[in-house]
């Protein structure tokens, strides 16, 4: 039989001393303490084995917008290679992981980051997969600018070439006419884009 006693002791230490005369209300705060741990346990042991098996590739986060039929977070990236990665989603985002991973991917927009990427088959149809995002590593501030034509060129792919729409998110970000821009300067642009909240399936 498995022993629990390192459990049991962590529980102990995290609900603090023993006030005399309050045994019987402690030893249930330690017992609820205990379950909380196990639990949390078996959730940590999931996240460490989806992670595991998980793609991993570093980018810069450009921005992320929120799709409302799924309520599942869109991350549009650009990889080292100085292209723009296809859509990769969240978790949905009524979920604790969905809403807590689209939180921190508003944190990151700007930055470098290290992507752990999965394959989530689609419920609607399994042979489908979409991709999914399972962590985010901050490797720090994007210190490159993007050069102007580059920017522009991302904003109209981004677009699907429609010159208008690209030309709208441009000036509705505030994005000036000439000069290099930031990767946050061109996210604020591409999450204005219509298609911006377009599917993540590859």
């Amino acid at each position: 039989m498995t022993s629990h006693h390192p459990l049991v002791v962590a529980a102990a230490q995290a609900a603090g001393p023993c006030t005399p005369g309050q045994e019987q209300a402690w030893q249930t705060r330690v017992r609820a303490l205990a379950v909380d741990l196990y639990v949390l346990g078996d959730v940590v042991g999931r996240d460490i084995q989806r992670l595991a098996q998980a793609t991993r590739f570093p980018a810069t986060l450009l921005g992320i917008t929120v799709e409302e039929s799924s309520t599942r977070g869109v991350l549009l990236l650009r990889n080292v290679s100085g292209e723009l990665e296809q859509p990769i989603r969240t978790d949905r985002g009524d979920s604790e992981t969905g809403a807590a991973m689209i939180e921190r991917a508003k944190q990151l927009v700007g930055r470098r980051v290290l992507v752990y990427k999965e394959m989530e088959p689609l419920a609607s149809n399994p042979r489908h997969k979409a991709r999914v995002v399972a962590h985010l590593m901050d490797l720090g501030p994007e210190t490159e600018s993007i050069g102007e034509d580059e920017a522009k060129g991302y904003v109209l792919q981004a677009a699907d070439g429609d010159k208008d729409a690209a030309l709208a998110a441009w000036q509705e970000a505030e994005l000036p006419e000439r000069g290099p821009v930031s990767a946050a300067q061109v996210g604020r642009a591409l999450v204005l884009l219509p298609g911006a909240r377009s599917s993540a399936r590859e």
